[in-house]
């Protein structure tokens, strides 16, 4: 009682001992801590007793909606809503990120230590780097980061991974040096080496050398 006061400290939600002894029994009588299910309306409830049910769902499972704690615990959204309010949970929506191999990680930090070398070293070195990057766009569906939202008194930033391989789908590569954009340039099935030297070879280095002229042995990509 004492842990959850200190945790979730708020004036309108100060748990009682009689409100843990009860949940304590209805989860020894019942194997839950959720109040028996009641017939009718929804009624507005933000006493100490529902507070502690829908936090406590909330802290089992921070993917739940306020709709489905409203039909679990039989309490208006409104009062679900006032208590996540008054407990600070804030509803935190999901970030998609590139999935990594093992090798990633080690090649990534030899990359970022040999580009401060080079801007230690050349004051206006980003200037000749072209910096890039490919998105595979899926034709067939997508990921709704709406529908992926966890409730939390803190931000616990969780990713999910997606992958890129599958049908029905268009490649896009695009570029940008110097403040000038280079592409995008498009490739509608799946991408392999070859395919990717062939856009190097055939598109994207003509379209550098367009920018940069002779310099392009002076420029990464």
């Amino acid at each position: 009682m004492h842990l959850f006061n200190a945790t979730f400290h708020n004036e309108n939600t100060n748990i009682s001992k009689s409100t843990v002894h009860k949940t304590i029994r209805r989860f020894e009588e019942t194997g839950s801590i959720k109040n028996h299910p009641k017939t009718g309306r929804p009624a507005k409830a933000t006493n100490s007793e529902k507070s502690l049910d829908v936090l406590q769902s909330f802290v089992e499972n921070p993917h739940s909606s306020t709709r489905k704690t409203t039909a679990e615990h039989q309490i208006d959204q409104k009062s679900v809503c006032k208590i996540l309010k008054q407990n600070k949970f804030h509803p935190y929506n999901i970030h998609l990120v590139q999935e990594l191999n093992e090798d990633d990680f080690d090649r990534r930090l030899q990359f970022c230590e040999l580009m401060m070398e080079r801007a230690d070293a050349e004051p206006d070195f980003s200037n000749h780097v072209v910096f890039s990057d490919e998105a595979t766009f899926q034709l067939n569906g997508y990921v709704n980061r709406h529908n992926c939202r966890f409730w939390s008194d803190t931000n616990p930033h969780w990713m999910l991974e997606f992958h890129t391989q599958y049908p029905e789908k268009v490649n896009v590569w695009v570029g940008i040096l110097n403040d000038t954009l280079i592409g995008p340039f498009f490739i509608g099935r799946n991408l392999n080496a070859e395919i990717y030297e062939n856009m190097l070879r055939n598109q994207i280095v003509p379209a550098i050398r367009a920018i940069v002229g002779a310099d392009i042995e002076n420029t990464w990509f």
